[in-house]
């Protein structure tokens, strides 16, 4: 197993607290009047806060006044009862006001920096996904959103709230005599500054807890994928064995989170419980000397009392804040990404028809790494069909991902109708070209839903000719439901050639003017892949078609086939002109009439 790092010997990415506090600050931009409202409410309470010890200090002097004289209650007395029953109720309703002002406008603003991540998760290019693995981005999604929205809800406005009331306590402690407002702020001063000042270190610890949680849900979420794999090689113990040693180093970026929170706790405590026996014993000096009364003491407690019931959970919101500072920080860096697909600034319109597609010199690699397809060039006609075959690396499937934009290549153009696709809108190009993975993919969902996945509008009556098409409408007919049958995540209910059927079914629903299959049929035997070449090449009458794969009989009919051997376009001809042509496509030809591929 392996040994659990300590987080200190770890690169790390520092928090950057206070740009990160800024961003999270500025998000309420969004809700700005509502944000208004709020602090206005606040301020208010506040102030009503203050009102509450000056009144009671007045009420409890007039009472000093009145001792032993048995007579009525004074005015001044009664009035001064009156007001702070007004202040006590004013001060209920505005908690009341507050807090479900503030929970409306926190949750909007949570809701739009989710939306924002959602969003640009969806927009990044590939690249940031061929970066970044699956795990981490699902944590980034929920744990750091989970921990990024307490600093909306809580965090913000609790902070907000201990500010102005604390300002208003040591501004009315002075008021009330400079030796009051010294000793509550020698008192509760050190214990607010350290408040503040543990809160980078617990920043940074969280951080690190954050990271150990995305290789544990990383080892979770690959190992779920992957179980059929690892149980058919036996590898359960040793994946036990790397999902251990993982929560190992998450426990003791937890320890050592909690070592630290816990261990300064106590100590910015003992600065609060101390400020009440100081301020008595200044107050009963004060009373002996005849310079000071009973009503001012009270009033002094009473602010003690109301300062220290709301830096009791302040420790605890400057860690929600740190730790919400943390992983949000790891939200916006997925925000400050900047490798979107870039749209044009004034797109170009596709022609109502057509279909042509040309490759021009097409260079492409993968980061810095060495070039996948190096000088390719290729010309399909609208309406017609081009078959390319070659060995597993030769570039087969980095052509197909280029032509969507999913990448763009490094050197040369590809053009559609005449248009290069970096000069299309993103949507528009999508629209048009129809695509069918490896890698039969389905959501869970009904099987209608799924082959209308890409045009919600479609119609059942189109649905059902996309799926005859694509040979799967005897096999979707006798499901439970029919059409209406949930398929379960991923597909899994189907088998793999009754889903590759579907996303085929997907594609031709689109009506796009290029279809794609990217080694579309290598999940089915010959017979069913017979089948679906017949609806295929039905479905694509008019339609210029892709047939990227490594058998021979599903490029065969195509009008032209292109052999791909290391990023180079070979050869290009007929299957009879190739096999004359090109040694390499003969000898895959041949290959697979001895191995029974094409039987």
């Amino acid at each position: 197993m392996e040994p659990a790092r300590d987080p200190a010997e770890r690169d790390i990415p520092e928090v950057q607290n206070l740009a990160t506090l800024k961003r999270l600050v500025g998000r309420f931009a969004y809700v700005k009047w509502g944000a208004a409202t709020v602090f206005l409410i606040l301020l208010v309470r506040s102030a009503l806060e203050i009102a509450h010890p000056l009144l009671i200090a007045i009420v409890v002097d007039e009472l000093v006044g009145f001792e032993g004289t048995n007579a009525g209650l004074p005015d001044g007395f009664v009035r001064m009862l009156v007001f702070l029953g007004v202040v006590i109720a004013a001060r209920g309703l505005l908690f009341y006001a507050s807090g479900t002002m503030a929970a409306r406008v926190s949750m909007d603003v949570e809701n739009r920096l989710r939306t924002d991540l959602f969003t640009q998760v969806m927009n990044l290019r590939f690249t940031y996904h061929d970066k970044n693995r699956s795990g981490a981005t699902i944590v980034r999604s929920l744990r750091d959103m989970e921990k990024a929205r307490h600093f909306f809800r809580e965090v913000w406005f609790g902070w907000l709230e201990i500010t102005l009331l604390v300002i208003a306590v040591f501004a009315a402690a002075f008021w009330t005599h400079w030796t009051y407002g010294l000793l509550i702020v020698g008192t509760f001063g050190p214990g607010i500054l350290g408040s503040v000042l543990i809160g980078r270190r617990v920043a940074q610890l969280d951080r690190t807890v954050s990271e150990d949680y995305d290789t544990v849900t990383t080892a979770l979420q690959e190992n779920v994928a992957g179980a059929r794999v690892v149980r058919a090689f036996g590898r359960e113990s040793q994946e036990v064995q790397k999902f251990g040693s993982r929560m190992d180093a998450l426990s003791t970026s937890w320890v050592n989170l909690e070592r630290y929170w816990t261990g300064t706790l106590v100590l910015l405590h003992h600065f609060f419980h101390v400020a009440v026996p100081a301020v008595v014993l200044l107050g009963a000096w004060r009373v002996s000397q005849g310079v000071g009364g009973i009503g001012e003491v009270t009033a002094v407690l009473l602010y003690c009392r109301t300062v220290g019931q709301r830096l009791r959970p302040l420790t605890r919101l400057v860690i929600l804040g740190q730790q919400a500072t943390a992983s949000a920080s790891r939200v916006f860096e997925v925000l400050d990404e900047t490798d979107r697909v870039p749209q044009p600034a004034n797109p170009k319109q596709l022609p109502a028809e057509g279909g042509s597609l040309v490759l021009e010199d097409v260079r492409f690699c993968y980061g810095k790494g060495d070039e996948v397809l190096r000088g390719v060039s290729l010309e399909v006609p609208a309406g017609g069909s081009l078959g390319i075959i070659g060995p597993t690396g030769a570039g087969k499937s980095t052509l197909v991902q280029l032509l969507p934009r999913f990448y763009d290549p490094n050197a040369g153009a590809i053009r559609l109708d005449g248009v290069d696709l970096r000069e299309l809108d993103v949507h528009e190009l999508r629209a048009a070209v129809g695509l069918v993975f490896q890698e039969a993919f389905l959501f869970s969902g009904t099987v209608s839903e799924n082959v209308a996945y890409g045009r919600p509008g479609i119609t059942q009556e189109e649905i059902e000719r996309c799926v005859a098409l694509a040979a799967g409408h005897e096999f979707v007919s006798e499901l439970p439901d029919g059409y209406d049958t949930i398929v379960g995540e991923r597909g899994v209910s189907l088998s793999g050639g009754q889903r590759q059927r579907l996303t085929i079914a997907r594609a031709l629903a689109l009506d796009p003017r290029v279809l794609i299959f990217d080694d579309a049929t290598a999940s089915v035997d010959a017979v069913t892949e017979k089948k679906l070449f017949e609806g295929i090449r039905s479905a694509a009458a008019g339609r210029t078609t892709l047939v990227i794969s490594q058998r021979v009989t599903s490029v065969r009919w195509c009008d032209r086939i292109a052999v791909l051997d290391g990023g180079l376009i070979t050869a290009v001809g007929s299957h009879a002109e190739l096999l004359e042509s090109s040694p390499l496509y003969r000898e895959i030809h041949s290959y697979q009439q001895l191995t029974g591929v094409q039987s």
